[in-house]
């Protein structure tokens, strides 16, 4: 496996070819004998200047910001920057012989999600967070973290005092159209990382969300959690947006709008003659509706006021009664497989 740290960067990030190894060192622009506080500074700097967020995803930030990762990785850990430091990359990697028929080294592989590895060390998932969180933070733990030559070198702005907030966490909940009909209260778990007294470390933890689905939401809608994410140092939690998604058995429903259409079997002599015909309701009701029309081949039927419920409005009163749309109920006709010659003639006599 190739890694990233076969790279030259120049000032706007990865050049386009493999170039000689310039080495990990160089990746972080670090001299040698650059302490844990330099290389952390050095990825700091390096990890939010090319991250992907702040260049629309472009392939050399892409590879630059893993290039940058690995490079820390290897230095962060004592072990494997001794063997580095003695043996190269490719002692690193790929292992040399130690005279007595084995091998030293040769276990590294780079795990590629770069993105992890900037989680981890910023306590965040966006960039743009720690630009306006921990860099802003005089307390810092990074030395010269809070100095504005070192922030107008990566933002070329102003020093902020506020913190960022990453992107909304989205997650769909599927629902049925009979829980958008009649509303429900679901539980839905959730699991965040919630910061230690220290300000530092975090514990992940469970927590319950309880969704509150009105009558009339339909599939498609946001519900927002305010700050239910990650909390991080010097991080505004992200937000949790839960989408509902429409999903499971429809009792031959669906919805058009704020209208319900129902498909009905009917037989040939029902559709000529009439009936009564019984319509479960999503409520649990059975609704009981008259057919004395003739019924043809692609004929609605309309009921008023049995479709969807309209969303409360906030200004509603609470005793107010609720609107619905209408329900409209399509036929498909079940014609009989065989016909007596009387039955026949019966139907013949019949004037259109």
């Amino acid at each position: 496996q190739q890694g990233f740290g076969r790279y030259i960067f120049g000032a706007m990030g990865v050049s386009s070819r493999a170039q000689q190894d310039v080495g990990y060192y160089a990746q972080l622009e670090l001299e040698r004998d650059a302490g844990a506080q330099a290389i952390n500074k050095a990825f700091r700097k390096l990890a939010l200047k090319h991250h992907p967020d702040k260049h629309a995803g472009a392939e050399e930030a892409v590879l630059a910001f893993r290039a940058v990762a690995e490079a820390f990785e290897v230095l962060s850990e004592p072990r494997a920057r001794a063997l580095y430091d003695q043996y190269g990359e490719a002692g690193l990697k790929d292992g040399v012989p130690d005279g007595n028929g084995g091998v030293v080294g040769g276990k590294y592989r780079f795990s590629g999600d770069a993105q992890r590895i900037f989680e981890t060390f910023f306590g965040s998932a966006s960039p743009f967070g720690d630009i306006y969180g921990a860099l802003a933070d005089p307390n810092s733990a990074v030395p010269d973290a809070a100095g504005p030559a070192f922030y107008g070198e990566l933002t070329s702005l102003s020093k902020p005092v506020t913190a960022g907030q990453p992107r909304p966490i989205a997650r769909d909940v599927p629902v049925t159209l009979a829980q958008l009909y009649r509303g429900d209260s679901l539980t839905v778990a959730h699991s965040f990382k919630k910061l230690n007294a220290d300000g530092v470390t975090s514990t992940l933890t469970q927590s319950d969300l309880r969704l509150q689905i009105q009558p009339g939401w339909a599939s498609g809608y946001k519900v927002v959690f305010p700050k239910a994410g990650d909390e991080g140092p010097a991080v505004v939690p992200a937000d949790v947006v839960f989408t509902l998604k429409e999903t499971g058995a429809r009792d031959g429903y669906r919805r058009a709008g704020h209208d319900l259409i129902y498909s009905a079997r009917i037989t040939l002599v029902d559709a000529l003659c009439g009936s009564i015909l019984s319509v479960p309701t999503l409520d649990g009701r059975t609704l009981s509706i008259g057919l004395t029309e003739v019924i043809s081949p692609g004929y609605v039927k309309l009921v008023p006021g049995e479709g969807m419920p309209l969303p409360t409005q906030p200004t509603a009163a609470a005793n107010a009664a609720v609107k619905k749309g209408d329900l409209r109920i399509e036929f498909e006709l079940v014609f009989p497989s065989r016909l007596s010659p009387a039955q026949r003639q019966a139907v013949r006599a019949v004037k259109m």
